[in-house]
């Protein structure tokens, strides 16, 4: 067995995330550590927990790769050696209150309130800032702000209401024990934007329309109609429309309304004659890197974090250097 083998069957039995976190450790240092899911989870969570910190502290965060391996670290982590407080654990809630019996806890672990971590992204705070700070639409009296909110608020119920039934089918697989790769779903298929609104693309009319293309693209038969409607009560029963929206669809709803906005924004607001020069490019590709800074920290996690991370900042202030 080569070395590279050897170092990956290591890897395997005590995870990988641990591993890092080992490599990156500084033994009486001001910095405080994190796991957490995906590549891109950082964006998100760094700036959060930064404005939580004292002065001179600074987070180290470590993606897992998804939640199961968050878990399996938690797992991995000798308490008796670390400060559970000073190693936190971040992973999204997803679907897992309708599937599971026994929700996870650990005073060190943070669950999101919905979904994921970016549908505390989708709200017209955060659109409000992408149209001004990013789209340069700027300057608007509140009445035409009114127009642009009403507009977002339509979008946004409507956008909603079409993907309930999708999740309540994920739901469905999920259940059944099937693993769909949900980034497979490509919800462009589904819609169209025009004059500033969001539309139903041609052809996907009826809701078994759009559950046919969704299971098309993730290899999966849809479900009964009795099935989804049982399945879709019991979204809604858990606010699942509000909360329970896969939040990577929401981003794209942001990104896609904002964009239409601002390419219709002389239908929405008369006195525009043409769209203003933009002052950064934005898609999908870099959507967490522009909208995470302009996303309020949600009261529970600030309280995960005063808790933990501020609780330990407090008590090592004086002995770490």
């Amino acid at each position: 067995m080569s070395m590279l083998d050897i170092h990956a069957k290591a890897l395997n039995c005590i995870s990988a995330a641990h591993h890092e976190f080992l490599l990156r450790y500084k033994v009486n240092a001001k910095v405080v550590y994190g796991i957490v899911e995906g590549k891109e989870d950082p964006m998100f969570y760094r700036g959060l927990i930064e404005k939580n910190l004292p002065d001179g502290w600074e987070v180290e965060l470590i993606p897992a790769g998804c939640k199961d391996k968050v878990l399996k670290a938690i797992e991995a982590f000798d308490w008796t050696r670390f400060s559970p407080k000073q190693i936190c654990f971040f992973v999204d809630r997803d679907l897992s209150c309708f599937i599971e019996d026994t929700p996870l806890t650990a005073e060190n672990l943070y669950v999101t309130d919905n979904y994921s971590i970016e549908n505390d992204a989708a709200n017209f705070g955060v659109f409000k800032r992408i149209l001004e700070e990013v789209l340069s639409i700027s300057g608007l009296k509140p009445h035409e702000f009114d127009l642009i909110e009403n507009r977002f608020a339509a979008g946004l119920a409507l956008f909603c209401e079409v993907m309930t039934p999708i999740m309540a089918q994920i739901l469905i697989w999920r259940s059944e024990g099937k693993r769909p790769c949900l980034n497979d779903i490509d919800i462009k298929n589904l819609f169209t934007f025009r004059d500033g609104a969001i539309q139903i693309r041609n052809g996907f009319e009826t809701t078994l329309s759009r559950l046919q293309n969704v299971a098309s693209c993730v290899g999966l038969s849809v479900a009964t109609k009795a099935a989804i409607a049982e399945a879709e009560a019991r979204f809604q029963e858990k606010q699942g429309t509000k909360k329970f929206i896969r939040g990577k669809y929401l981003l794209w709803f942001m990104v896609e309304m904002a964009l239409e906005i601002h390419r219709s924004i002389s239908s929405v607001v008369a006195r525009f004659t043409s769209p203003p020069k933009v002052r950064v490019s934005l898609g999908m590709k870099n959507a967490m890197i522009i909208i995470s800074p302009r996303v309020r920290c949600p009261r529970s996690l600030n309280d995960f974090l005063d808790l933990n991370y501020g609780k330990y900042a407090i008590e090592h202030n004086g002995k770490a250097c």
